[in-house]
């Protein structure tokens, strides 16, 4: 599984992945009108969502990597919250937030791409008003992350 790599190079476990419910990912679809790909929710129902620590940025920018940190996974009701309020302030209405970056930035699922088998990640870039498809699905966008090599300074 890819997120329980994530977990295990990029948290601290000292503060383990937050457990999910499968009904609360119900309660979200239903609030939201949308449907969560299948291998999010699998991932997330197993492992739960993670809290990365600050080394992935680091990591990130360091190498100069055109990837993006994650620095929060959004449980279901802040995902129904996140993207309420961003959709208020500017985030394209088909985007639902699944996780922020350290700048305000979101990870967003497209409620126009209807297979749940397989939906891409997008970027949201606040500042810019700019979206972005950054993975083909959620397990390829973590395993992105997991490729990354940890930043050891010398």
């Amino acid at each position: 599984m890819s997120l329980s790599r994530f977990v295990e190079k990029w948290t601290n476990s000292n503060y383990p992945p937050q457990p999910v419910l499968a009904a609360d990912l119900r309660k979200a679809e239903d609030l939201l009108a949308f449907k969560f790909p299948s291998d999010y929710e699998s991932e997330v129902l197993c492992v739960g969502l993670p809290r990365p620590t600050i080394a992935l940025l680091d990591a990130i920018v360091e190498r100069e990597l055109d990837v993006s940190s994650v620095g929060d996974f959004y449980s279901p009701e802040e995902i129904v919250s996140e993207t309420t309020v961003w959709k208020d302030i500017g985030m394209p209405g088909h985007l639902i937030a699944i996780a922020g970056d350290e700048s305000g930035n979101k990870f967003c699922f497209s409620a126009l791409q209807l297979n749940t088998d397989q939906q891409g990640v997008w970027f949201f870039d606040h500042d810019f008003g700019t979206v972005e498809e950054i993975a083909s699905s959620f397990s390829a966008w973590i395993d992105a992350l997991c490729d990354v090599e940890p930043w050891i300074e010398k």
